[in-house]
């Protein structure tokens, strides 16, 4: 059986979602969590808005192109690093 969500449906509309932007650090470790190799900074759209367009983006690219590689897997496996980047570009993920 399922149940209604408790709370209002959605979430902030296009004025809310411009006031804010997604920061995202990245942190790549050696083995067992070692000494950090490298950090990366990345700025966006509100994180709302980053999400959606990705998930738009990723279906409309598996229902035209399909994956490099079937099943679960990561998106730089899915897509390849070079589209992958360049999709983040054209919604506004920027290395900071």
């Amino acid at each position: 059986m399922t149940r209604p969500l408790i709370g209002p449906p959605g979430g902030p509309d296009a004025t809310e979602r411009a006031k804010t932007r997604t920061h995202v650090v990245a942190t790549a470790s050696g083995p067992a969590g070692g000494t950090p190799l490298t950090e990366v900074h990345l700025e966006g759209p509100s994180i709302y808005t980053l999400i959606g367009e990705l998930m738009a983006w990723a279906a409309h690219r598996l229902a035209i192109h399909g994956g490099l590689t079937p099943g679960v897997v990561s998106p730089i496996d899915a897509f390849g690093l070079d589209t992958l980047r360049q999709c983040c570009a054209e919604i506004g993920l920027t290395t900071v």
